[in-house]
């Protein structure tokens, strides 16, 4: 388990792994789904092909357009601050949107109401940007909102 180093003879000694024991409650799919995180969580979320993953994807995908164009136009005339402040919003907003849908998606399944726990998300966003000198609270707030122009194209073009 130690390496031990003999000042004398200047060699590393490895103990051998007759006398490492691993515990059986260690699988070999936690360790592969550990190592693999975030990029098997995304490789699962984008192969799913129920309809509500579909539609939560097309309407990321919209916030995060819209929130480029507006970010970058705002950037462009009213100052590159103006410009960040509204893109981090925008990626509170949709990291906001995705808390929410994960909640909604899991109602009548594993609970009975959704969860308040993306509710933090704007409360962070505000104080980030009060104590931060890079951002504007009020342009990260508008934002912050982009969601929902984004939410009244997608559902209005149907």
């Amino acid at each position: 388990m130690f390496t031990s180093v003999d000042s004398n003879r200047k060699k590393l000694e490895h103990p051998s792994k007759e006398n490492v024991q691993i515990p059986q409650s260690l699988d070999n799919s936690i360790i592969k789904e550990s190592k693999y995180g975030i990029s098997s969580q995304i490789e699962n979320f984008l192969s799913q092909n129920d309809e509500y993953t579909k539609l939560q994807l097309k309407i990321f995908g919209i916030t995060f357009v819209v929130s480029i164009l507006v970010a970058s136009i705002t950037a462009i005339f009213l100052g590159f601050v103006f410009g960040f402040s509204i893109f981090i919003g925008s990626i509170a907003g949709i990291f906001y949107l995705r808390l929410l849908a994960k909640s909604v998606g899991k109602l009548g399944k594993e609970s009975s109401g959704v969860s308040k726990l993306q509710l933090l998300v704007p409360v962070c966003l505000f104080i980030f940007a009060s104590k931060l000198g890079s951002l504007d609270i009020f342009p990260a707030m508008i934002g912050f909102f982009i969601y929902k122009p984004s939410l009244i194209f997608y559902f209005s073009r149907s």
